[in-house]
């Protein structure tokens, strides 16, 4: 079976070069004009990207062997190169690119302080404007920049809670590898607890709030659906639930932790064990 590192880091190898960058940017525009016919003659491609010497252009054409397909109505982007097109066009590896601020919904939360949104250093950052409280999103430049400024909000969202979704089925948000985690204090200084989890992958180490560990779970989208809320797309910092330190300790050997979701005079709880698994939900 081929993988592992080696194979994974020479990508990067091969797209360090303007020209390889431009000729899978050429292939990408091909198949966006015409994705049941996204080939692209030699001739064209070379002139798309502007290389006129047969030589120079055949040596990057063949460093994409993977990335670029050759066929006999010409070249076309395979699968994996349609990936690396995505990857750079989502902005993740612009170091330099900022947003905002702006100003987001619901409080803080650590201090319940108005919160803002703020795009910088590679990370979206929900901030009251202590550095301690910040709370760092996995949001792409894309999002932001892409969509219309009064829908972003409910995007974020959206990944957000898919993030905690995807974490609670044990797949990693970052690189969709094995994910194994349980209940840990998260900061015994404020005493509370969050689902933290060890990605066997890439090694992504995913800390998250117990609310929004549970935000998707089916009991709550169910209990948020009868009283008339989409929670899929409610920010999980204006929840309740999700506010460090609001779930009950039930006890520490073993583990258990209550979770009180409440809407329109009904409370959903949920006790989770140290796994992070529901083991029980009652409702009152």
């Amino acid at each position: 079976m081929r993988g592992g590192a080696s194979d994974s880091l020479a990508v990067f190898d091969v797209v360090s070069n303007a020209t390889r960058v431009e000729i899978l940017e050429a292939l990408a525009s091909a198949y966006s004009d015409d994705p049941t016919d996204p080939w692209v003659e030699y001739s064209d491609l070379r002139d798309a990207v502007g290389v006129r010497d047969n030589g120079n252009f055949n040596y990057h054409l063949d460093k994409l062997d993977g990335l670029v397909v050759n066929g006999q109505s010409g070249y076309r982007l395979s699968r994996t190169g349609m990936e690396i097109v995505s990857a750079v066009s989502s902005g993740v590896f612009d170091a330099d690119w900022t947003w905002g601020p702006v100003d987001a919904p619901g409080g803080c939360l650590y201090c319940e302080d108005s919160v803002q949104l703020r795009y910088e250093d590679g990370v979206l950052w929900l901030t009251c404007g202590t550095d301690d409280h910040d709370v760092g999103l996995s949001v792409p430049p894309s999002l932001l920049e892409s969509h219309p400024e009064d829908d972003v909000v409910e995007l974020i969202a959206f990944m957000e809670n898919r993030w905690g979704a995807l974490t609670r089925q044990g797949i990693c948000s970052e690189c969709k590898g094995y994910v194994e985690g349980g209940l840990e204090v998260a900061d015994a200084d404020r005493e509370f607890y969050h689902y933290y989890a060890h990605c066997h992958r890439c090694g992504f180490q995913h800390g998250i709030p117990v609310g929004l560990y549970l935000v998707s779970h089916p009991a709550v989208q169910n209990f948020y659906h009868e009283h008339g809320v989409d929670v899929r797309t409610t920010p999980f910092w204006t929840l309740p639930f999700c506010k460090l330190g609001s779930e009950t300790v039930l006890s520490t050997a073993p583990v258990r932790v209550r979770v009180d979701v409440t809407e329109s005079g009904e409370t959903l709880s949920l006790t989770l064990d140290e796994t992070g698994a529901v083991v029980s939900t009652t409702r009152s």
